[in-house]
């Protein structure tokens, strides 16, 4: 239960002005395709990035969408920003029933 709440993707309902790791993966939904990409921007109307198979040095790689044509966005999480929520939460309830 505790890996699926620290690793994997989390939706991100609105992705305007979303700040990203430039290691971390962005799924991004479109026309029913995933594109996968790293070095993510989001703009107010638009999210550009590279796809995760390219270096992040390679700017001619750099892909770019409206947020018109997207259909959802998925975040990969931050596992030390979760790890501690979920140390908080362990701690809580260990508290909480004596243990």
């Amino acid at each position: 239960m505790l890996t699926g709440c620290a690793f994997g993707y989390a939706r991100v309902a609105e992705p305007a002005g979303t700040d990203t790791q430039p290691e971390a993966e962005v799924r991004v939904w479109t026309h029913g395709r995933v594109l996968r990409l790293h070095g993510t921007t989001f703009l107010l109307d638009s999210i550009t990035g590279i796809p995760v198979h390219d270096p992040f040095e390679c700017d001619s790689c750099r892909v770019g969408l409206a947020l018109t044509e997207v259909d959802s966005v998925f975040l990969q999480r931050q596992v030390g920003r979760d790890m501690k929520n979920i140390g908080q939460a362990l701690v809580f309830s260990m508290l909480m029933y004596g243990l």
